[in-house]
């Protein structure tokens, strides 16, 4: 067993509590201890005072795996010199998906692992009707959300997270809401232009609705063609109603293709197994 400190939020719709629950499913104690083995920061910066520990991820002497969600590229004034600074001070570098991995090493020269990032607890549910046509996840005020391309689906949508403000907004939902949400929806668009991983596009496939992705986001590849399109209105509109219309054939493909090996691999169990596999291959070298 391995004792290991998490930096990071700790609201419930964040990925740490999700990761700490991953780490004590496989056996290791993620609750304050006299000695650490391992220190698991989530995201930059890592210098940021811990509220539950009164310190930073930069005061420890052990192993420390430094996270990284995303390269903010949309804000002007990102400390870059501090972030690689930062990062220099890891044991391990580790990133949420390949785009992220690409950022690092060609604006930093830092290699990185990546580890995905734990997905909520969702499940298809076939006893739930697909009544909701359209269901936004997530902020829809970051500039790189694009939630103006989402204009001609307003009337038609609901949406639920901080910020949104259009369709049917529900504000903030529990886990176990948004999974009856996600199992009523039939199309779940997201429009950004960048994502660290995309995870509403991912819970939704594991729920039997078509997440709608834009053809310049490099984690379009995750999804299946069908669900891909371009960085407009008129063709998010034009593969909204494809969608539908072809809704039933395509909701099967992505449940017998795609939902359990999504369910799989971006559990927060394999998640976990992946930050301490790498905590295990540094200790050998």
């Amino acid at each position: 067993m391995l004792n290991i400190k998490l930096y990071g939020a700790k609201q419930y719709w964040c990925q740490v509590p999700r990761i700490a629950q991953g780490l004590e499913g496989l056996g290791h104690n993620t609750k304050k201890s006299d000695k650490y083995d391992l220190v698991y920061a989530n995201n930059f910066p890592y210098s940021e005072i811990d509220n539950e520990h009164d310190d930073s991820a930069l005061d420890n002497e052990c192993v420390k795996i430094f996270n990284v969600l995303d390269i903010p590229v949309h804000i002007p004034d990102f400390p870059l010199e501090k972030l690689q600074k930062q990062l220099s001070q890891a044991s391990i570098v580790t990133c949420i998906s390949e785009p992220v991995k690409h950022q690092l090493f060609t604006m930093l020269n830092i290699e990185a692992h990546v580890i995905d990032n734990p997905i909520k607890e969702v499940f298809f549910d076939p006893s739930v009707n697909k009544d909701i046509d359209c269901l936004y996840v997530g902020r829809g005020t970051d500039p790189v959300k694009r939630s103006h391309l989402l204009e001609p689906l307003f009337d038609y949508m609901v949406s639920v997270g901080p910020f949104s403000g259009f369709g049917k907004h529900l504000g903030l939902v529990s886990d176990l809401v948004l999974n009856q949400l996600y199992n009523r929806a039939k199309v779940v668009p997201l429009p950004s232009s960048f994502e660290g991983l995309g995870l509403t596009a991912l819970e939704a496939m594991v729920c039997g609705a078509v997440p709608l992705v834009c053809s310049d986001n490099p984690n379009a590849r995750l999804c299946p063609s069908f669900c891909i399109c371009d960085p407009t209105q008129e063709s998010i509109l034009s593969k909204y109603h494809e969608i539908l219309d072809n809704f039933d054939d395509y909701s099967q493909d992505i449940l017998s293709q795609y939902s359990s090996k999504i369910q799989y691999r971006f559990s927060k169990f394999q998640i976990a197994q992946n930050i301490i596999n790498l905590y295990s291959k540094h200790l050998k070298k």
